[in-house]
């Protein structure tokens, strides 16, 4: 029975290892490769790792408090997810709402979310879906803003994926250039994502139009690509991106097109309020 202390023939081991020029020449390459990827990477000022960027503003600064407007849509719900669902979202920072448009849906159906708990204005909502049905497209909109910062691997929860997985089937999907009259950009236009998924499981046709683009490291873009290639730049020192996306059931693509519109070219002034000073960042 050998009862050698495990130090001594680990000692014994290393010192054997040692003798051998071979692990020798071996170790020593890799101690030079380590060193040298350490001093190549201070030189270059490369970055493995993004830092977190702190939003200017919490996403809940986005006014939503009943009757906040956005031109004609009035915000009608509060912005809360299940610990599971927020778990699976892969963030805390978020904001996730249902907003009316005024100049259609009647005031006493819009005076009827007041004073009313988030599980009652639910279930108003979905009496509100068929009294408005073949209106929705300029009725009801469902409008989300998600910000994800420190990383740098795939974009999260992009629609493809998210209504495909509940069973919805892609039926036109475009990048279109929406013009949103008042935003601060060169041409007044952004580019979107813009999709169509229809219900497979339902008896009746049900659609829901989904537009959705990013702001990433003080920029805009409608390909998640671009937002993975942006994050995983080695000479950015910083990283993040927010998605925004916006919802409306109806089957007129083109009329549900213009209420989202209609209602970016009012909200998203609030919105960029939140995102950080890209270029005011320390040492970029």
């Amino acid at each position: 029975m050998n009862t050698q202390d495990p130090k001594a023939i680990f000692k014994k081991a290393a010192i054997g290892l040692f003798r051998q020029p071979s692990f020798l020449v071996a170790f020593a390459v890799l101690l030079l490769a380590a060193v040298g990827l350490n001093a190549a990477t201070q030189f270059m000022q490369l970055h493995f790792k993004k830092l977190s960027v702190p939003l200017a503003h919490s996403l809940d600064t986005i006014p939503m408090t009943f009757p906040t407007k956005f031109g004609s849509w009035v915000c009608v719900s509060k912005d809360q997810l299940t610990d599971d669902i927020q778990q699976e979202l892969a963030t805390d920072q978020y904001v996730m709402r249902y907003y009316l448009n005024t100049a259609v849906v009647e005031k006493s159906d819009v005076a009827s979310f007041e004073g009313k708990d988030n599980h009652e204005r639910m279930t108003i909502l979905a009496k509100l879906r068929d009294k408005y049905r073949g209106r929705l497209d300029r009725a009801i909109i469902n409008f989300a803003v998600t910000y994800y910062t420190g990383k740098a691997d795939t974009v999260a929860h992009i629609p493809e994926r998210c209504y495909t997985a509940d069973g919805y089937e892609p039926t036109e999907s475009i990048t279109e250039r929406w013009d949103l009259k008042d935003k601060q950009s060169p041409d007044g236009n952004l580019d979107v994502r813009y999709i169509s998924f229809d219900d497979q499981a339902a008896t009746a046709k049900i659609r829901r139009n989904v537009g959705y683009f990013f702001h990433v490291n003080g920029g805009y873009t409608s390909d998640p690509k671009r937002v993975r290639i942006a994050l995983q730049n080695l000479w950015e020192k910083y990283g993040y991106y927010a998605k925004i996306e916006l919802m409306i059931q109806d089957v007129d693509r083109e009329k549900s097109a213009e209420a989202m519109q209609e209602f970016l070219t009012a909200a998203l002034p609030d919105i960029e309020k939140c995102f950080p000073n890209w270029a005011a960042l320390p040492n970029r």
